[in-house]
């Protein structure tokens, strides 16, 4: 059952209307009046939009339409009266019963431009005795300011400064109200946030709200996060505002909070900005260092200003705080503006005992700069760039004579440079020693892989696709098909042609078709979901895409595996859901054991089924009490394990029988379950029945063997599969 069916079904509730006037203490002559406004807006809108209410009576009987309605309010097309009809669709049919389902109506109003609607509902909820979410107080607030009313703004801003405690319900199964005071998002949700580039100054703004709020801007390391998803998300005011906002409240600031701030302006075409920021680091007694001088640099280098990226360098090595990178990345700053000739003197200055004749170039640190493959191929891409074939070769055959051997960039660069220059015979040479040498001959291909990378603010540098290639090829090969065929942006668009490639390329382990159908409709508004195993963000996209039809929420994923991790990264930026699902790399209970994830509504298991049991237990103390836990993969591999775990410990259990995606040969079981109350929760097991240890193990085994060779599942399955099913028959399930 919905919990809407719940709500609809419970006796404190109105039978009709569902709302609840003992609980929160509106008299009932109030209560009276609210209702006969309900049922006067419903007959009137009876005969503007026949459909909708149609649909609201099959609503009201199945409890399944609740995003028709939604989205009809999203719609910036729609009437008035049809967003007008939606919204007593909502009523009709029981789904406007508690603080979350309000609030993702409000969103939706707001997001379809109709702040009628929008404060017809935010009234209401007030009325009734509830209080908005940070998310309702919002979208009323910007739905009325973009219709022009100032004066409905003001109100809505005063009533959420209004931190009187609102009266809870009794003997309710309904999801609990959030105040001010109360952490709605873990930390790193909340600062993921400031990744969207597009994110409206509204948002961002009660994003920072909502961190100080939560406690979450206490110490130095709080604000450099946020900061470095700033940076990502080119908000480079909020990143300075961030910077002054710890002067202000006294909280320490180190040479690390500066570098990012500097990244931040350099990334957003403020390299004077950034400049600035170096400049004033001295008046505070904090000292730049090498990361320091690199961050100005390659923020000029962004910027088309190589001149001032080497003076930097020079600045750097007369300090004795330059290293190789620093190098590497004037080289590259003078590259990418098309000055092949500094690049060139600066590959001649690398480890040489004569001094440079520019002023720029003086002073290297000659123990830890050398001519190596960083600094031949930046040299061969600048050639290259600017079509100069004859010294492409040149380099190459220096490379040789000083042992650096080249590898597939060094010879793409070569050979299209030849290419360009109409050198035939010379570029099929070269693509021969490519092939020879066993490397990927498509110079194309080799070219476009080493510009890609994946950026993200976890890492201090982009990491290129070509490192993450022998870790996970298949991942990779799938990256590169995305931007070739998906639009940017466009989440379904992605969804769509990772399928595709599942289908045409090489089979992924993913969650589609029939699981993806009941992955979308177990989510709930405003859901705080962790999900462990994120592979290359499949679901977590699936899962962000339904949070916004339904008005928010968001997404946190774990991975163990880093390189999957980085393609996951590149998958979501790409898709453009970089502000709502953030990815942490490592074991899931490691995560579980910071309180990093804060709250968790929604869990999903869907890495290695023989720990799921453990990871679990772990995830408890931070289950909400109307948390769901939907558990993929637990009959293909298997989670036997994990099954004796749920029953011993009293959930709720719910057993879907599905095929596995594009594997119409394999059956599999997702489990939902909800956990019993807090005070009912038992310590882990002491023992687990022999039999189910035994399978647990073979699924490890056979696990690890498909990793290197075929393995016959089906046949496998055979053996699993009355083992699980005479257990499901025992309890009744």
């Amino acid at each position: 059952m919905t919990w809407s069916g719940v709500l609809w079904r419970c006796p404190v509730f109105d039978s009709k209307w569902g709302c609840r006037p003992a609980a929160f203490g509106a008299s009932r002559t109030r209560q009276s009046e609210i209702l006969q406004r309900r049922w006067r807006l419903h007959v009137a809108m009876a005969a503007a939009s026949p459909a909708l209410l149609a649909l609201a009576r099959r609503s009201s009987a199945t409890g399944t339409s609740q995003a028709d309605f939604l989205k009809v309010l999203r719609r910036k097309r729609a009437s008035l009266e049809e967003a007008e009809s939606a919204a007593e669709g909502l009523r009709a049919g029981g789904y406007l019963s508690g603080v979350r389902s309000y609030s993702s109506a409000i969103v939706a109003s707001s997001r379809g431009r109709k702040w009628q609607v929008a404060m017809q509902l935010f009234d209401e909820m007030l009325e009734i005795g509830l209080r908005p979410t940070a998310s309702a107080f919002s979208a009323a607030r910007e739905a009325c300011e973009e219709g022009g009313h100032a004066a409905l703004a003001l109100r809505v801003r005063e009533v959420q400064g209004d931190e009187a405690p609102v009266p809870k319900a009794k003997k309710l199964e309904v999801v609990p109200m959030q105040t001010a005071t109360q952490v709605l998002y873990s930390k790193g949700a909340l600062c993921t946030r400031f990744r969207e580039k597009d994110a409206p100054q509204t948002r961002l703004s009660e994003t920072a709200e909502l961190l100080r709020s939560g406690g979450h801007l206490e110490e130095t390391l709080s604000y450099t996060t946020a900061l470095r998803n700033c940076e990502h998300g080119h908000h480079w005011p909020w990143a300075l505002s961030l910077l002054g906002e710890m002067r202000d409240r006294s909280v320490e600031q180190d040479v690390v909070t500066y570098n990012v701030a500097i990244a931040a302006c350099g990334r957003a075409q403020q390299w004077e900005r950034s400049l600035v920021l170096l400049e004033s680091m001295p008046s505070i007694d904090i000292s730049p260092d090498f990361e320091t001088y690199q961050a100005a640099s390659l923020a000029c280098s962004r910027n088309g200003e190589w001149e001032q990226a080497l003076a930097f360098l020079a600045v750097a090595q007369a300090l004795q705080v330059a290293n190789a990178e620093s190098w590497h990345i004037g080289m590259m700053a003078c590259a990418s503006a098309g000055a092949w000739e500094a690049t060139l003197e600066m590959l001649e200055c690398a480890g040489s005992e004569s001094s440079p004749s520019r002023p720029q170039c003086s002073a290297t640190n000659r123990r830890e700069v050398s001519r190596d493959l960083m600094c031949y191929g930046v040299a061969l891409y600048a050639c290259m760039e600017a079509g100069r074939w004859p010294l492409c070769l040149a380099l190459l055959e220096r490379m040789r004579s000083e042992e650096v051997e080249a590898d597939a960039v060094a010879l793409a660069c070569a050979a299209q440079a030849c290419r360009d220059g109409r050198n035939t015979d010379t570029t099929n040479e070269i693509i021969s020693e490519m092939r020879l040498k066993k490397m990927n001959s498509n110079v194309a291909e080799v070219l476009s892989e080493a510009t890609l990378s994946v950026d993200f603010p976890e890492v201090r540098s982009p990491v290129p696709l070509g490192a993450l290639r022998p870790m996970a090829p298949k991942e990779v090969s799938l990256y590169k098909w995305i931007r070739q065929r998906a639009t940017p942006g466009d989440v379904a668009s992605v969804i769509q042609v990772i399928e595709e490639f599942a289908e045409e390329r090489s089979w992924l382990k993913i969650q589609g078709e029939q699981k993806k159908e009941l992955l979308e409709a177990s989510l709930r508004p405003e859901d705080r979901v962790v999900e462990f195993g994120c592979y290359v963000g499949y679901s977590s996209m699936v899962m962000a895409k339904k949070l916004r039809e339904l008005g928010g929420g968001s997404v946190t994923t774990c991975e163990v595996d880093a390189a999957n991790a980085y393609v996951a990264r590149g998958v979501l930026q790409f898709a453009g859901v970089e502000g709502e699902v953030q990815v942490r790399v490592g074991c899931a209970c490691d995560w579980v054991a910071t309180g990093q994830l804060g709250t968790i509504d929604f869990l999903l298991l869907d890495h290695r089924g023989t720990i799921y049991h453990e990871d679990l237990h772990a995830a408890e103390p931070s289950l909400s009490e109307h948390a769901l836990v939907f558990a993929d993969n637990v009959l293909y591999p298997g989670a036997p394990l994990f099954l004796n775990y749920i029953d011993v410990q009293g959930y709720e259990i719910e057993i879907h029988e599905l095929k596995e995606f594009k594997r119409p040969d394999l059956d599999d079981w997702v489990v939902i379950c909800r956990p019993p109350p807090v005070a009912e929760r038992k310590d882990m097991p002491q023992s687990t029945p022999a039999e189910l240890r035994r399978l647990s193990a073979e699924v490890d085994a056979i696990s690890w063997r498909s990793q290197e060779q075929m393995v016959d599942w089906v046949a496998f399955q055979t053996r699993l599969k009355p083992v699980f099913y005479a257990w499901k028959e025992e309890r009744g399930l």
